[in-house]
């Protein structure tokens, strides 16, 4: 799964920050022992942390941090994401696999995700 992550100025124009990969497949099974937590807590938390992780994301690949301080605050963000979707909005384990997610910082701070088909290589 390739995790890009972009900035948009003012202008509407974004620039891409960075990009990494992490195996999807590992990630959903990581999430399980973080499932009742999410249920626990509701919609609202759980929606709450895909930005908070991504936000954490983009400073460390704006900052040019190391890969692997990036490739963890990616797979918290993914892992966000995927118990997001998962557990509310019904997205399963094949189609959260073969996507790739998107963050893109905008203007006023706040962070928009996208899910989208994974590139192919």
């Amino acid at each position: 799964m390739l995790i890009r992550v972009y900035s948009m100025d003012e202008n509407m124009q974004t620039k891409l920050v960075g990009q990494t990969e992490v195996d999807a497949l590992r990630l959903t099974i990581m999430a399980e022992s973080r499932e009742d937590e999410a249920r626990k807590r509701g919609r609202d938390w759980t929606a709450g942390a895909v930005p908070f992780f991504a936000q954490e994301l983009i400073a460390a690949a704006k900052a040019k941090k190391t890969n692997t301080e990036i490739e963890m605050h990616a797979a918290n963000a993914a892992l966000a994401a995927w118990l997001c979707d998962s557990i509310y909005d019904g997205v399963i384990a094949e189609v959260f696999t073969k996507s790739d997610l998107v963050f893109t910082l905008l203007p006023n701070g706040a962070v928009k995700y996208d899910r989208v088909p994974a590139a192919k290589v």
